[in-house]
């Protein structure tokens, strides 16, 4: 993606956008802000460049936490893999057996679920997740919602 060149007071109010996820009251609130609600919303309309910055800074967010998700995902199956019990070749050749944990593996289970539960949360159709595969696509399409 083209990340905007934009100044130093425009990056801060696209930042604080997006720690509040567009919420000006918010964002005028923030530290990094030099301008009262009705003020920002006024210079967040007149330079489009802002909105085109935080928008892009959300797409990254969003596709950051959706791998994130995933990574996690993937990384507990296979911690509840290994907790069914499994064994291993040591360094000396010694094949050792690693009894099941069936606590574990429940556990696993459970925070498995979770994950794909708030993975599903965040209501992207079959459609939109091809399109989100890129992150070119997913700031288009999160720019054609934004705008509607």
């Amino acid at each position: 993606m083209n990340e905007l060149a934009i100044s130093t007071e425009f990056e801060n109010i696209a930042q604080a956008m997006l720690s509040t996820y567009g919420d000006l009251a918010k964002a005028s609130r923030d530290e990094r802000v030099e301008y009262n609600a009705m003020t920002l919303r006024r210079v967040v309309k007149e330079n489009p460049e802002i909105r085109l910055r935080y928008q892009e800074l959300l797409a990254d967010e969003m596709q950051e936490k959706g791998l994130h998700i995933a990574e996690r995902i993937l990384k507990m199956a296979e911690l509840q893999e290994q907790a069914f019990g499994h064994t291993y070749t040591d360094s000396e050749g010694n094949e050792i057996e690693i009894p099941a944990d069936p606590k574990t593996a429940i556990d696993l289970s459970k925070e498995i679920s979770r994950l794909i539960a708030e993975g599903k949360g965040q209501n992207v159709s079959a459609k939109s997740a091809v399109l989100i595969a890129s992150k070119e696509d997913a700031a288009e399409l999160l720019a054609k919602f934004l705008e509607s």
